[in-house]
């Protein structure tokens, strides 16, 4: 039988949570540095935040220059201009339309910064990135995603 680790406080969600949390924040915050348009067609609704460089990099993740705002259809669909259906073309439209960005990604990815996370992924990790979040999203927002709970014990630290 699998030893389960016991949480030494109570007032920190479990580390899946946590995740979540900064994932939710980092979208919102992403969201709110493009103004709550999509960076393609400037349609408000139905809106994505798109990593760059994909999240499954840890360094990068949560940063937010490595985010644009994209509508569901620029996101996901479009067939000029979808990251997911033509990354030449999204590719293009970054290096012509968001020049500063896409040479930002180029230097990450030539750095290879994209690969250099060797840290641990634990309560502390989503804690710190959570608590840096926090400062780009409205208190109301951050709130209803943390929680009053956990908002309180983060004030505490």
């Amino acid at each position: 039988m699998a030893k389960r680790r016991k949480r030494t406080n109570s007032k920190v969600p479990a580390k899946g949570r946590l995740r979540d949390m900064a994932d939710q924040l980092w979208s919102l915050a992403v969201k709110e540095d493009w103004g709550y348009a999509c960076a393609v067609c400037n349609h408000r609704g139905d809106l994505n935040s798109h990593h760059l460089i994909p999240r499954q990099h840890e360094l990068t993740r949560y940063t937010l220059r490595n985010g644009c705002c994209l509508c569901r259809r620029c996101h996901q669909f479009d067939p000029d201009v979808s990251p997911h259906q033509n990354a030449a073309g999204w590719l293009l439209w970054l290096h012509r339309e968001e020049p500063n960005l896409a040479q930002w990604y180029n230097d990450t990815i030539l750095d290879g910064g994209h690969k250099r996370f060797s840290g641990i992924k634990n309560a502390d990790y989503y804690i710190a990135h959570i608590q840096r979040l926090r400062e780009y999203v409205d208190e109301d927002d951050f709130v209803r995603i943390v929680g009053k709970r956990f908002a309180a014990y983060l004030e505490e630290l």
